[in-house]
């Protein structure tokens, strides 16, 4: 959770020797290849890091980034399910019987691209990106899911946990109401943690 803290500035006065203070036009000249570098390069990095490097802070491009680094797609397709008519009804002699009602998608032929807020975003690649780097312990789960699900100045409050069934399976509770489509995904792509091997479970307080 901590980042470190780099100095980005640069003084090129410090080349200035004693001798040439007296020098205005030289001085003239480093003071303006400083005010360069103090909006070109300082800045650039600063800003590079609130809008890519920090996953808390990251803009769109930042996340496009990521998402290429960690491996989640960026747009998301949404998938039918399959075996199952786009309608419900029964296509057959007599028409309106209602004898398939319940047998149908009752959804468009055209499946769009499930799209994540911002917020979202940032959420589901933390997630990946802890995925990637813990252990899969139920301690180290939860106090990850503390910092995610109950931030003061986060989009969810409420908190959510992890619990170890001790059959080979986890349930994750969730006392936030997380958006449908991240909540989606992140069952979809099996982003949250688990050791290899066990199975998850899902419940939405």
């Amino acid at each position: 959770m901590r980042i470190e803290q780099f100095d980005f500035s640069t003084n090129l006065t410090s080349v200035l020797q004693w001798m040439r203070n007296d020098a205005v036009n030289l001085q003239a000249l480093v003071e303006n290849e400083q005010a360069w570098y103090d909006e070109n390069h300082a800045q650039f990095w600063q800003d590079w890091i609130v809008n890519v490097f920090d996953l808390r802070t990251a803009d769109s491009f930042g996340l496009a980034v990521w998402c290429i680094i960690l491996d989640i797609p960026y747009f998301i397709q949404e998938v039918p399910p399959l075996n199952k008519p786009t309608w419900g009804f029964n296509e057959t002699p007599p028409i309106n019987n209602f004898v398939n009602f319940n047998n149908g998608n009752f959804a468009s032929d055209n499946y769009p691209a499930i799209t994540l807020s911002v917020e979202d975003q940032r959420i589901l690649l933390r997630l990946r990106y802890f995925q990637l780097t813990n252990r899969g312990a139920i301690p180290e789960i939860n106090v990850f899911l503390d910092i995610i699900f109950n931030d003061p100045d986060g989009i969810y409050q409420g908190g959510a946990w992890a619990l170890d069934n001790f059959d080979m399976t986890m349930t994750y509770v969730f006392n936030c109401d997380i958006s449908p489509n991240l909540f989606n995904i992140l069952v979809q792509y099996d982003v949250l943690p688990r050791p290899a091997g066990v199975k998850l479970n899902y419940i939405q307080l």
